[in-house]
């Protein structure tokens, strides 16, 4: 009790200090960072704030940049008015324990996760999300709807759009993601890759072209066909596989929006999904998208593929114009536009 006691006078007491040091708003330069911890940087959020920064750059409006450290938080902190992205939970909870004032907090919440506490979401500036499901959660922990905001994965339209018409796609079904060890893992449970590699088989067996896109397959755990194309690609050249494909498959059990679901829609690729981020929150038969349910069997799975390989050529023209609608707001610079209008209302 004393522990928790003295914590948390610790905590005010910093946040305090935090106050006095930062400036006012519209009194003080705009400063806009994101919390990245060392051991989260390389990985895919650190990468969209990358993007985000260079579209931010392009711009007036605040400087941006990226903290590691209670240091160079406190850094940082002088005299600006500082808003500061958490891009996890982890980094959500070090930030609330540093005793960083959370009203300069917005969240960026990816993914919802089974039985972990998340502190003072109600108090924060704002929380992102990903689609409506997630958006109704967070609403349920008493976060008032004007601080909760769709906000994408994000994708560059400079380098992801349909091919050249008539262009043959050589690939029919395309999976994307990295490989990660241990079987018995959360990132396993997650993306079901054993589901992935049996539905691959499968595919394989109705004499389709599978590939996956991807690193580090060559340590994969399940039996791994020798037909699958194992493509290792950088992110540049991703565009140039997805308009090489004729569908995009992803079979995760829990996804609050994979940068792919965004590529691969952009690319003009027919989109199968189990029933969980984006793909949830469109009118699917308007933009040539499919789910099929997490509990199906992968002959299930193989077997709908296989008859959309068959009888849909591709989206039509309205559903790739009704795709370009809901794309919009995905794009990096509308992401940007954004995400300054979140940190610094304009009314």
């Amino acid at each position: 009790m004393i522990t928790r006691i003295t914590a948390s006078l610790k905590r005010r007491f910093v946040a305090l200090w935090f106050r006095r040091r930062l400036g006012g708003a519209g009194q003080a330069p705009a400063c806009l960072v994101a919390y990245l911890p060392q051991r989260q940087q390389g990985w895919i959020l650190d990468f969209l704030w990358r993007d985000l920064c260079e579209q931010l750059r392009r711009q007036p409006g605040p400087a941006v940049g990226v903290v590691a450290t209670a240091a160079e938080l406190w850094t940082r902190s002088r005299g600006t008015d500082l808003m500061v992205l958490a891009m996890s939970l982890d980094a959500l909870n070090a930030l609330i324990a540093l005793g960083f004032p959370p009203e300069r907090i917005v969240f960026y919440h990816t993914h919802v996760r089974l039985g972990l506490p998340m502190q003072k979401l109600d108090l924060l500036h704002a929380v992102l999300v990903l689609n409506g499901f997630e958006a109704e959660l967070v609403g349920m922990r008493k976060v008032p709807r004007s601080r909760i905001h769709r906000f994408p994965a994000g994708y560059d339209p400079t380098l992801f759009a349909p091919p050249a018409s008539g262009t043959l796609r050589s690939i029919d079904v395309l999976f994307v993601g990295r490989y990660r060890k241990g079987t018995d893992g959360y990132y396993h449970k997650r993306k079901r890759y054993g589901f992935q590699v049996a539905l691959a088989e499968r595919l394989l067996a109705q004499g389709h072209t599978v590939a996956f896109l991807g690193s580090d397959w060559d340590g994969c755990e399940y039996p791994l066909d020798s037909r699958i194309q194992i493509l290792e690609e950088p992110h540049a050249r991703y565009a140039t596989v997805y308009q090489d494909a004729r569908l995009v498959c992803s079979v995760a059990a829990q996804e609050g929006g994979p940068v792919s679901f965004l590529e691969g829609l952009a690319c003009g690729c027919l989109m199968v999904s189990a029933p969980t981020g984006f793909i949830a929150d469109l009118h699917l038969s308007e933009v040539a998208c499919w789910t099929l349910p997490l509990p199906a069997p992968p002959q299930e799975w193989a077997d709908t593929i296989d008859h959309l390989l068959r009888t849909v050529e591709g989206p039509s023209e309205q559903q790739q114009a009704q795709r370009r609608r809901y794309l919009q707001a995905a794009q990096f610079p509308s992401l940007a536009t954004q995400l300054v209008e979140i940190c610094w209302p304009s009314t």
